[in-house]
């Protein structure tokens, strides 16, 4: 499996630690502008497969990125997503520094491309593990539940899924729709951890996509494929 290299790994830890700090100082004004980071007007607009997994009163965000490689290309590093598999293309320090003993793998290894409805996907070594909701191949990965523990009562429903739609020949665009029922009885203690979680969500999240893009169009590249534009 290769990892990788420790100048990447150092780079990327700056970048979200710098990133990081300067989300949570310009709460709440940049609260709009990362919800929606990448996405276009029809993409939020849009009612996705794992929408239905909560109810009609949801908080709703939504991600994307294009990237030069097709469907078949993108799919294989999606299904590997998870700890204790290929880990999650985001900041490993970070995910460190929050108890995530996460390696992230940058290569496509075979034996974590088996995944079906009803696994369960690790986040994190001491919470349970996130069912897997919809597996559309080459078009879907939705992952659904409770935020939290299962014994939680009071713990909103959320999915959180990955979606691929071409949109020419040999790109695609990769879109992260989280669904998430408004916490409830908030209070102060709440919101603010809320603006927290969003805002290390977004520096996390964003990684990833930019990860899976270099990931995907460089398997590309060495396969013999069009460099991307």
């Amino acid at each position: 499996m290769k990892h990788r290299s420790f100048g990447r790994f150092m780079a990327e830890s700056l970048e979200g630690l710098i990133l990081g700090t300067l989300l949570l100082l310009s709460w709440p004004s940049s609260r709009r502008w990362l919800a929606d980071w990448g996405s276009s007007p029809d993409e939020r607009a849009r009612v996705w497969p794992g929408d239905a997994l909560v109810g009609p009163e949801h908080l709703t965000l939504t991600r994307a990125i294009t990237i030069a490689a097709p469907a078949e290309g993108v799919w294989p590093w999606l299904l590997q997503f998870g700890l204790g598999r290929a880990g999650f293309y985001s900041y490993e320090l970070l995910e460190r520094i929050v108890g995530i003993p996460v390696k992230n793998v940058e290569s496509i290894v075979p034996e974590f491309q088996d995944l079906s409805v009803g696994d369960e996907v690790l986040l994190h070594p001491t919470a349970p593990g996130v069912p897997v909701a919809v597996v559309e191949p080459t078009l879907d990965l939705v992952f659904g539940g409770t935020d939290g523990s299962a014994v939680d009562s009071t713990a909103p429903a959320r999915s959180w899924a990955m979606y691929i739609r071409e949109v020419e020949s040999g790109a695609v665009r990769l879109v992260l729709r989280s669904c998430i029922e408004p916490v409830r009885a908030p209070n102060l203690a709440k919101r603010l951890s809320a603006a927290i979680e969003a805002s290390i969500d977004f520096v996390m999240e964003q990684r990833m996509l930019r990860t899976i893009k270099r990931l995907a169009e460089a398997e590309g590249r060495s396969k013999g494929g069009t460099p991307p534009p």
